[in-house]
């Protein structure tokens, strides 16, 4: 694990492979552990870089609320850091999220855009009072609040099939501070909509999205991308494509960065 600075604040990220450079950022309650295989692998024909978000894993806290455009920003940062011009960004839920932002807010640096069980679309207002009610909820009993919402990330067959994995995300979950859970919750919840760059992104566009994902629902992604030129892949998984179908993801991920 490496690190730099950013606005007094450590970051955590790894680094390995030579070529064309991929950022991997990971969603909320995850950390860049989490693409350990996927970048294993990928890491044999580009330079890959996984990084620990705002809050997450390794990295510290900003403040008490990290915007998606705080994240990006932070993203800028480590590029600049490694001397990188342009990079693909793969983003999984969250790290989708912070991958548009960073989308809009640099486009010149975008080579390739991945989107795995992520959103163009903000919030709704149901959604946003989620949000509170899990903020709540991290008040009052954090370690619950992390067991249930991990759990729910998956199809119920796969809790069983991938349980040590499953078991080991709700671990290092826990040892997120409580105000780096509730700073992405205020974050993601206060997300504009990006739909448009998924229409007029002048880069690739990948969305990987799950059939039976229970919080990006597969007929919200269907609808975003149906007039535009992203290619659409739907794998037969729950929320986390990376652990429930992790070697069709990496599959698809090759063809696609070739």
């Amino acid at each position: 694990m490496k690190t730099f600075s950013y606005k007094n604040t450590q970051i955590a990220y790894t680094d390995q492979g030579k070529g064309s450079a991929l950022f991997f950022l990971h969603g909320f309650l995850e950390s860049n552990s989490m693409w350990k295989n996927i970048a294993k692998e990928l890491a044999k024909k580009f330079r890959v870089v996984c990084i620990d978000l705002l809050g997450h894993g390794q990295s510290g806290c900003l403040g008490y609320v990290h915007t998606m455009e705080d994240q990006a920003d932070m993203i800028h940062a480590l590029m600049s850091h490694l001397r990188l011009r342009k990079i693909s960004l793969i983003g999984h839920s969250m790290g989708g999220y912070i991958t548009l932002a960073f989308a809009e807010l640099y486009p010149d640096h975008v080579k390739n855009l991945v989107l795995i069980n992520s959103s163009a679309r903000p919030d709704s207002a149901e959604r946003k009072l989620n949000r509170d009610r899990a903020i709540k909820a991290v008040k009052q009993n954090n370690d619950l609040f992390i067991q249930l919402s991990v759990s729910n990330l998956f199809m119920p067959e796969s809790l069983k099939k991938h349980q040590k994995k499953v078991d080991r995300l709700i671990d290092e979950a826990k040892q997120i501070p409580v105000q780096g859970v509730i700073a992405a919750l205020e974050g993601m919840k206060i997300r504009p909509d990006r739909e448009v760059l998924l229409h007029f992104g002048p880069y690739p566009k990948l969305i990987i999205a799950g059939e039976h994902d229970t919080i990006i629902p597969i007929n919200e992604v269907r609808d975003q991308t149906e007039t535009t030129d992203a290619e659409l892949i739907i794998l037969n998984c729950g929320h986390m494509a990376t652990i429930e179908a992790e070697k069709e993801t990496l599959r698809q991920l090759s063809d696609f960065l070739k």
